[in-house]
């Protein structure tokens, strides 16, 4: 019995079907409701990761459980990369597989909150402490998220 050598072990646990950056790219041209700045940094952000991760485009799934372990393993600075250059790029490679529904909206805006968690939350913001917004910002969203009001 022989087995086939041309197993793309890298690839394994990739579903079937899954989009490409590549397919990524062209369904980000084709929508014409996206503003070209956006549409532009979005791009650029794809581009720039699978160059980092030295593939192709086509080789790159828009699969997160394939992509985060190899993005936590890019040296910015083995690049050539500011780390926020590249903090910006997988940003937009996230922006535009949020904008594809491939994944989910955080939902950590100040404008995703209720009404009521707003008005709250903006106090807060305006108290300017530098310890309070990233010790509650979580948490005022789990409980945003899960209609649990301020009162």
């Amino acid at each position: 019995m022989s087995y086939s050598t041309n197993i793309d072990f890298d690839m394994a646990f990739v579903p079937k079907g899954t989009p490409t950056f590549v397919d990524m790219i062209v369904k980000l041209e084709n929508d014409a409701a996206l503003k070209s700045t956006r549409r532009r940094d979005m791009i650029s952000g794809l581009r720039c990761v699978a160059k980092a991760l030295g593939k192709a485009m086509q080789d790159v799934p828009c699969h997160t459980r394939w992509l985060q372990p190899r993005l936590a393993k890019v040296l910015p600075a083995a690049l050539r990369l500011s780390p926020k250059t590249w903090q910006n790029a997988v940003s937009n490679v996230r922006a535009a597989m949020v904008y594809a529904e491939i994944v989910e909206h955080r939902g950590n805006r100040i404008t995703d909150l209720s009404p009521a968690w707003q008005t709250l939350w903006r106090s807060v913001l305006a108290s300017g402490s530098t310890t309070l917004q990233p010790a509650l910002c979580r948490l005022v969203h789990f409980l945003n998220n899960r209609a649990v009001t301020p009162e």
